[in-house]
């Protein structure tokens, strides 16, 4: 876990570089985060950077998305999106394994209605990285 004021100043500068859409920036922003006490704090910097960058730029935030393997292995962007896509469809009463299946290679499998239900009521970032999740399903 990271510590607020070791935190906030990384969210901006990685939220900058994500910005750029310049791959040779963004191995750069992960070697510099190397300064961060633990991989965790790495990735959740990372996480916070991309959920923030989808409320203020989706066109930039899409980008990462399409090219999220740059952020591997400090993000997964693709576990990230499965694992949120789960929690909602299970809190949604939707069951793992009639309704919706998880595959190897971040795969998702959603009935039709699971996956309008999806859809509905999320934040710009939850939207966006269950588009992606949706979209590599498909």
């Amino acid at each position: 876990m990271c510590l607020p004021n070791t935190r906030e100043p990384h969210i901006e500068l990685a939220i900058d570089v994500f910005k750029s859409q310049n791959p040779i920036l963004l191995i750069s922003l992960k070697d510099f985060l190397t300064v961060l006490p633990n991989p965790k704090c790495v990735e959740e910097v990372l996480t916070a950077a991309l959920y923030q960058l989808a409320e203020t730029d989706s066109d930039a935030c899409r980008w990462i998305l399409r090219n999220s393997h740059y952020l591997e292995p400090e993000l997964d962007i693709a576990a990230v999106a499965i694992q949120l896509a789960s929690t909602k469809l299970q809190k949604q009463g939707f069951v793992l394994g009639i309704d919706f299946q998880v595959e190897l290679n971040h795969r998702l499998q959603v009935t039709e209605q699971a996956k309008a239900r999806l859809m509905i009521e999320n934040s710009p970032g939850d939207r966006l990285l269950i588009e992606k999740i949706l979209q590599a399903s498909d």
